[in-house]
């Protein structure tokens, strides 16, 4: 024993001198590479940097001349500003405007620092400027001389390129401006003259900041194809000449390429990072100081060096604490070994669960052989290939089940499931699956192969579960509801089939707890095509409008206990359906008469899968109807009973006027026709204009029984305008005509 506990020391030993030697080769090997690589690594850094923001700038740029283009082109073509164009002595009624115009394009683009616009008919400068110089200069009294001789060889100059430059403005104090000039020109006779042009002259200050951010260390700036400077640069002077400076020399050489270099520049080392030409024959070049890109080397550099000198120490300093415990390796990985073979066998239960639950769920794969060897890992006794049933158990009356066990849930859940598979497993191999909440699954196929007959095994299915139901109620005190799949012919096709097993278990809330349920039954309402009652619909708003909460009840059950023979989703359709329309009318009352009512949300809905009993969902909206009742009923006041108390007094009174209408009786209340029609319907269920040929009727009723008036003079006396149309009303509201209405009363009296 103590000879082969030397020798495991040894393998140890060596496996740890190994790892040790291994460790430290890989630290030094890559502390190396990282030292020989880092200083080229991070220029390639700060050059991607570096030429990400000289892009930028470029777009800056392009930018600058399409709004500069953009801009020329409006102006060229603006009807109101043509005049300072094309007239060679334009009035003030058209330069006014004009100019306001030229004001208005200066003053939408801040970045503008003046517009001229020269006609050459009559050599003047009509110009706008953010100062005095706002207004007509001549071209021999303009303060700005550079664009003269900018226009006197404009053939040197394209449209539209930036023209840098530097140039004094204003008469009695000189101001030195730093701009970018856009150029739009119109020749005549073949480019031989100067027809009329729009400069547009945008600020240097604009683009500076935009080309160099102040979260970036150096400095860019951009040359021409010449060398000149065209941007701001240190101290030196706008378009100066940099083509002699050594820094800018490779730059110069290199025309096709972007590409980086370190040289010295105003005596301070550099990295230098240039750009290719654009389409303007612009380049961007960015000059950082050396000593800000290795001062960050080095710390990264000492960062590494450091970190992995640390990391040694520690790994050597670890591996010699664990050489120090190893004395007995082998014993002790055999005693470790067979502690988690315990500790697998008791887990196992829990691996199974996870498995099984993720495949119900489609989480896991159960397809193909890997059931049966997952389930044969885990020791489970179910047969792959025997036909096989799945049960759903749910708890009934759930929300008190874990108010009275609260943190034992769990715990009496797989009490629950040991019931279950004890019970069964006298004559099926089977398995218990908690699936959350109030929902548990059963799978078993029988131990017995032999052949059994439909009825027969339907029969002994519902005795076991049965027994189930009083062994629970027996030792847990609580009761249980089941759905009950049907038997398919593999455990993949069971398993397949749980999502039609879980639909149908919701129907629980139509039998009540403790019932049995089958799948089959309940998926057969499929084939079933439900219609919404929309007759049904308008008597239940009718009844809600009024008031009427009872009969209103009445409706909803009706239309609620219809889907109880259809999918889930209808009941849970045709509820969503009856909350909109109980909204429309809480809706529709609180805009007609101001009731105090606040729309149904989702808070307030009772969520179905906390109702268990049909009759928690029907009270829960009979509490709805009865809150609304209540509001209507308040509603009710004598100021409208005494509204419909004048409005059948005036009816009673004017029955036999035939300009007797709605709108009559509006103008003697003075109140609008349609509000009055409307309000009447809701307060009585009756048509204004029905209850007056109503009253017609009455009374030519009264009168065929007491006179013997002729039918065209009772008709005339009760308002209607022709006989004609008192025959069909009197016909629609007896179901006879008044001729046979008189003789059918009068034959009738003793």
């Amino acid at each position: 024993m103590r000879k082969r506990s030397e020798d495991s020391q040894k393998v140890f030993t060596r496996i740890l001198v190994g790892i040790i030697i291994s460790t430290v080769a890989t630290l030094l090997v890559a502390s190396v590479i990282l030292y020989a690589n880092y200083n080229r690594i991070a220029l390639r850094q700060v050059y991607r940097t570096d030429m990400d923001s000289l892009t930028q700038a470029s777009r800056e740029v392009s930018k600058m001349t399409e709004t500069a283009k953009s801009l020329s082109y409006q102006i060229y073509q603006d009807y109101t500003i043509s005049a300072l164009l094309l007239y060679s002595k334009p009035s003030i009624y058209e330069i006014t405007p004009a100019m306001e115009q030229l004001d208005n394009y200066r003053m939408s683009l801040p970045f503008i620092e003046s517009i001229y616009v020269y006609n050459s008919k009559s050599n003047e400068f009509f110009i706008s400027s953010d100062g005095v110089r706002t207004g007509q200069q001549s071209i021999s009294d303009i303060d700005d001389h550079g664009i003269t001789e900018i226009l006197r060889q404009f053939h040197d100059y394209k449209p539209f390129v930036p023209i840098p430059r530097t140039y004094q403005v204003g008469t009695t104090e000189e101001t030195e401006v730093n701009s970018y000039t856009y150029l739009c020109y119109d020749t005549i006779n073949d480019n031989a003259k100067l027809n009329y042009a729009v400069i547009v002259n945008i600020k240097d200050d604009w683009l500076s900041p935009n080309i160099n951010s102040e979260d970036q260390p150096g400095n860019t700036f951009i040359i021409n194809e010449k060398g000149q400077l065209l941007s701001d640069f240190g101290e030196r002077a706008l378009m100066e000449d940099l083509s002699n400076e050594s820094f800018i020399q490779p730059i110069m050489q290199n025309e096709a390429q972007p590409a980086f270099f370190t040289a010295e520049v105003d005596g301070e080392k550099s990295l230098i990072t240039y750009t290719s030409p654009d389409n303007l024959g612009w380049r961007y070049v960015r000059i950082t100081p050396y000593d800000l890109i290795t001062t960050d080397i080095r710390k990264m550099r000492t960062h590494t060096v450091l970190f992995c000198l640390g990391l040694l120490v520690a790994g050597v300093l670890l591996s010699y604490l664990v050489s120090r415990k190893l004395y007995h390796p082998i014993d002790k990985v055999l005693v470790r070994m067979r502690v988690m073979e315990a500790e697998r066998r008791g887990s196992l239960h829990i691996l199974r669960q996870d498995y099984l639950r993720g495949a119900l769920q489609r989480r896991e794969t159960f397809t193909g052989g890997l059931l049966a060897e997952r389930l044969k890992f885990y020791g489970s006794s179910l047969d792959v290939q025997r036909s096989s049933r799945l049960v759903l158990l749910r708890i009934d009356h759930f929300v008190d089940f874990c108010d009275t066990y609260r943190d034992e849930v769990k715990l009496v859940k797989y009490a629950m499931m040991n019931i279950c598979t004890e019970t069964i497993e006298t004559t099926h191999h089977s398995e218990a699956i908690d699936m959350g909440g109030d929902l548990i699954t059963l799978i078993f196929n029988e131990k017995d192969s032999g052949d059994h007959s439909t009825t027969a095994g339907e029969q002994k299915i519902e005795e076991l579960l049965l027994m189930l139901q009083d062994a629970v109620m027996l030792h847990l005190k609580c009761s249980i509801s089941f759905t009950i799949g049907p038997e398919e012919k593999s455990l993949e096709d069971c398993i397949a089939s749980y999502a039609r097993s879980a639909e149908a278990s919701l129907h629980r809330l139509f039998h009540g707890s403790g019932c049995l349920l089958y799948t089959s039954d309940i998926m057969a309402y499929h084939a079933k095509e439900y219609a919404f009652p929309v007759g049904k619909e308008k008597q239940l708003i009718d009844y809600l409008m009024t008031g009427k909460t009872e009969e209103a009840k009445q409706v909803y059950t009706t239309i609620v206990n219809e889907t109880v023979t259809y999918p889930f989703n209808v009941f849970q359709l045709a509820l969503s359906h009856l909350t909109m329309t109980l909204n429309h009318v809480r809706n529709t009352l609180k805009k007609n008469n101001q009731l105090t009512l606040n729309s149904i949300s989702d808070g307030t809905m009772l969520p179905l899968h906390e109702a268990e009993d049909l009759s928690e969902v029907h009270a829960h909206f009979y509490q709805l109807f009865d809150e609304l009742g209540s509001k209507v009923e308040e509603k009710r006041t004598l100021k409208h009973d005494e509204l419909i108390r004048r409005i059948n007094s005036i009816i009673e009174r004017d029955y036999a006027d035939t300009n007797l209408c709605v709108t009559s009786i509006a103008e003697e209340l003075t109140m609008s026709p349609i509000y009055i029609s409307r309000l009447y319907k809701q307060l009585t269920l009756k048509g204004l204009t029905d209850v007056i040929n109503e009253t017609r009727i009455v009374k030519a009723q009264a009168l065929l029984m007491e006179t013997e008036n002729s039918i065209a003079d009772i008709a005339e006396k009760t308002g209607f305008t022709n006989s004609s149309y008192f025959y069909r009303m009197f016909k629609k509201f007896n179901g006879v005509t008044p001729k046979d209405y008189r003789r059918k009363e009068l034959h009738s009296e003793p």
